[in-house]
């Protein structure tokens, strides 16, 4: 091979790789200025979002401490388990106060039933005799 061939390749090899780091720059400014907007523009939204979160947190009142506050969760689910638990009992009494009607008046009934047919067996049996 002629010399003057190996160095025409050898400048254009040279000139693609410059062409190439002078292209790879441009782009790469490019793309990482685009990056960098895109970054800042979440890192804006991140801090609305956290500022938002820290105001509501600060405009709520918290309690003393998390022990205190479920303290407090635990004496009224023990006042509401109270008022059923009082409800309740107030209708276990009603259905025993009906159950006691009802059995009443089945044994009165009962009691009426046999009273009668014992009286027409009884009647039956004084015919009969005489």
């Amino acid at each position: 091979m002629d010399s003057t061939l190996i160095y025409a390749n050898l400048t254009g090899y040279l000139i693609v790789a410059a062409g190439g780091l002078v292209l790879g720059t441009i782009f790469g400014s490019k793309f990482t200025g685009s990056f960098m907007t895109m970054v800042h523009g979440l890192e804006t939204r991140v801090t609305a979002v956290e500022t938002a979160a820290t105001a509501r947190a600060a405009a709520a009142p918290a309690p003393a401490s998390p022990v205190a506050a479920g303290t407090v969760r635990h004496a009224m689910a023990i006042d509401t388990h109270a008022a059923a638990v009082t409800r309740l009992a107030g209708a276990i009494e009603k259905h025993a106060v009906a159950i006691d009607d009802h059995g009443a008046a089945t044994v009165a009934a009962a009691i009426e039933h046999h009273t009668v047919a014992a009286t027409i067996d009884h009647t039956a049996s004084a015919a009969a005799a005489k």
